[in-house]
This record gives C-alpha cells, sequence and structure tokens, in this order.
C-alpha cells in the first residue's frame, strides 16, 4: 500500500467533512454538482487518487471502486428526477455509455436521448454540453466513458406513456434450432416495424423469450409470427396491454448476488446462436455453482441513423442489423469471487472465436456488458479514439481524469493504432 497515496485520500475526506459535513464517511457523498467541484478541487490539489461511482451496472474490480490509498466518489445520492415545465424534458441524475433499451430501435440509443449533460470538469468549472454548447464534448460523453468531466445531471428528452403489449415465454431447450431460428427472423422483422422490441435469454437449460410491442393490440403483433408454431414450457407473463411501468415491475427480478458480464456484437446467423448455447451448457458444467445468462438484444440500423440526429456519439457502430450479446454469471458464494470473474471470459473467448471463425461478428462491444479484460473504447475504431483523446486534452488539459483516476475505461490507455 503507498502510505502518500493514503496519507492524501485521508487529507481529502477530512478537509471535505469540514466543508460538507454529515456528508462524508468513508467515501465523499456530495449532493449537488457544486457540492462535486468542492470535493474535485480538493482532490486535485492534494493530488489524491479517485474513483467516481453512479448508479451503473459496471461491476468489474477497481471500476468505480478505490482501496483505502484514494477517495471513493460517490454520486448515487444525485438521484433526483425533474420535469420541464411542457413534460418534453427529464432532469435526472447519473447514461454516458450508450445505453439500450426495449425500442433503441425506434427512438436510438438512451445516450442520444440526451438533450443536454451538466459536467463537473477536472479544473472544477461546472458546465453544459449540448449540440449548441461545446458540442464535441456532447458528443464524445455519449459512449466515451469517464475521460472528461463527472456529469451531474442529464437532461432526457421523455416518452409520453406509451401504450405497451408484452409478455415473456419460456421454451425448452430441445427447440433450440426452431427458437434461434425464429429469432432471427424477428430481428428481420424489427427493421420494418420499430414499435417492435425482442430480447432472447438463454441458459444451459431454458430459452426465455420477452416480446413487446409499443401499441395495444387485440392479437400477437406480426412481428412475433415467427414463434407461432412453437409450443412454450410456461408463459410467466401473459400477453398483457399495459404501461412501461407495468411491464417494468412485470420483468424485476429481485436476484441477489454477485456478477460479471461480458458482451460482443455479432450478425444474425441461426447456427451461431445455436452453437453459442452449446458453449454456454458446456462451460457451466464447470461450475454448477455459477448461473450463466446469455442474452441477445437486436439492433437495427434505423437505431443508429437515428442516434446521428441528436448530435452522434464515438460508438461508431455500423448501421445493420446486429444483436448485442451480453453474457453474465451469477453467484453468491464468496469464495467463487475469482472462480465467477474468471469463468465470463471463457464464453466470451469461445463464442467471439466461433463468430469471427465464420465472419459473423462485429468488433464493436458495448460498454455497459462488458468484462474488466475487455476493451470496450478500443471497439470504435481509430477516428472515434483520435476524437475521445483530442477532447479529453482539450477539457482535461492537466491530465486529472488520466493521473489520478484510479481505474476504468480510460482512454488513455487505448493506443492510437487499435
Amino acid at each position: 500500500m503507498d502510505i502518500l497515496l493514503m496519507a492524501r485520500a485521508t487529507a481529502v475526506c477530512k478537509i471535505a467533512q469540514l466543508i460538507l459535513p454529515d456528508q462524508v464517511i468513508t467515501s465523499a457523498n456530495p449532493h449537488s454538482a457544486l457540492e462535486v467541484a468542492i470535493v474535485m478541487k480538493i482532490i486535485t490539489s492534494v493530488g489524491a487518487k479517485f474513483a467516481v461511482r453512479s448508479g451503473g451496472h459496471f461491476t468489474s474490480p477497481d471500476f468505480a471502486s478505490i482501496r483505502d490509498e484514494g477517495v471513493l466518489l460517490d454520486i448515487r445520492d444525485l438521484s433526483q428526477i425533474r420535469l420541464s415545465d411542457d413534460h418534453s424534458v427529464s432532469h435526472t441524475r447519473p447514461v454516458i455509455s450508450g445505453g439500450m433499451s426495449h425500442f433503441t430501435n425506434a427512438w436510438g440509443m438512451v445516450a442520444n436521448n440526451v438533450k443536454n449533460f451538466e459536467v463537473v470538469l477536472a479544473d472544477s468549472r461546472i458546465g453544459n454540453a449540448n449540440q449548441d454548447d461545446h458540442a464535441d464534448l456532447f458528443k464524445a460523453l455519449k459512449g466515451g466513458g469517464p475521460n472528461f468531466g463527472i456529469v451531474t445531471r442529464f437532461d432526457l428528452y421523455t416518452k409520453s406513456d406509451y401504450k405497451l403489449r408484452y409478455t415473456t415465454r419460456v421454451y425448452s431447450t430441445d427447440d433450440a434450432h426452431a427458437v434461434m431460428a425464429a429469432a432471427v427472423k424477428v430481428q428481420e422483422n424489427i427493421t420494418k416495424d420499430d414499435n417492435t422490441g425482442f430480447f432472447l435469454s438463454t441458459t444451459p437449460t431454458i430459452l426465455v423469450t420477452g416480446m413487446l410491442y409499443k401499441e395495444w393490440v387485440d392479437a400477437r403483433p406480426n412481428a412475433f409470427a415467427p414463434f407461432d408454431d412453437i409450443t412454450p414450457v410456461s408463459v410467466p407473463i401473459p400477453e398483457t396491454n399495459g404501461t412501461q411501468y407495468s411491464s417494468a415491475v412485470a420483468q424485476t427480478m429481485n436476484q441477489v448476488g454477485k456478477r460479471a458480464s461480458g458482451t460482443m456484437s455479432l450478425k444474425p446467423d441461426v447456427e451461431l446462436y445455436v452453437k453459442t448455447l452449446g458453449i454456454l451448457q458446456d462451460v457451466v458444467r464447470t461450475s454448477p455453482n455459477i448461473s450463466l445468462v446469455h442474452t441477445f438484444q437486436p439492433l437495427g440500423p434505423v437505431s443508429v441513423e437515428k442516434s446521428k440526429s441528436f448530435g452522434g456519439n464515438v460508438l461508431n457502430v455500423q448501421p445493420v442489423s446486429q444483436p448485442w450479446v451480453s453474457i453474465v454469471a451469477f453467484w453468491t458464494d464468496d469464495a467463487l469471487d475469482a472462480t465467477g470473474l474468471n469463468m465470463i471470459q471463457r464464453p466470451v473467448g469461445r463464442i467471439k472465436a466461433a463468430a469471427a471463425e465464420a465472419r459473423k461478428m462485429f468488433e464493436f462491444e458495448f460498454v455497459n456488458d462488458s468484462d474488466f479484460a475487455q476493451s470496450p473504447l478500443c471497439s470504435y475504431g481509430i477516428e472515434s479514439i483520435g476524437f475521445m483523446k483530442e477532447s479529453a486534452e482539450k477539457y482535461d488539459p492537466g491530465g486529472v481524469f488520466k493521473q489520478l483516476q484510479n481505474d476504468g475505461l480510460l482512454v488513455s490507455k487505448v493506443r492510437n493504432d487499435t
């Protein structure tokens, strides 16, 4: 342990306790952009290492966390939600990794529905980034991670309380080929009807589909017709005309435990999908106390085009039909931590190898689902990497987020020739 770094971290917390009483225990817990700016000023003055934790689901060790030799800046208390007077914009608190919803194909990625970012820069200045002011920072923040500043407020375009039809169906792995073929056809249908939302989650023993449609209809939408001839083993959520709220409540899973995730993006292909299930079944046999879930999240070309109209982003996603794939390992026993973290890399590596051999893989890796051993920023391509580095140099010329930030998806670690 570095005694000097630990002393600096202790000094930051003691000073912050004096300025922000009752808000610092073992980490700094600011409640406003001003308080974030104050803590950052103390951190940079002392030269302490730090990490920023928000409400995201990135779980890799040392990402959004730090040991005793640094300061954890916990901004989860920046959680208020406020609507503009005309209800067209939501002012919310910690979406800088892209973001995906059930209707990404209708609205574009979540980050591209941001109207404005309120940002605390490395020198503690508080500013706004949008299409009119600091447009380069606005673009860089959409997918660029924690390299330019600390976002303390997101102004998001709202969606009305739309009507929603949804169902969840469970299928046997004996029908894997038929289910995978139907999933590929549904992804094709999404490109023709962007009211359609769909996901397919596979485990070694069952296949689960979520079918959502952004309208109330009397019968199952035609987009899901490929599943008509496949009999599910159960229907946990029957065909329901509801709202996004009732859907969220119905699909909420109170799973307690630890997790690790990995990601990739593929070209739709039935045989490759079936092969991924076999890989999952093979991997889980070696560690039966760890659960594996593999989810296909379809993205259509229209989503990429719609994202461009909101100021663009740095993701560099190809405008073609593709599923973003998430593989998640779950466990509850602390003794399995090392096994779980290492285990996720095995199916990710094997599926990527199979996809590459079949020429059915894209370079893009979705930050939100990536593993600590992956480098999603590298997958954005040389042009985006150069743009992010230029933006980081412009808005953080002293290299605070490069040198003092503990770890994570730092663009400074990415080579320009990646």
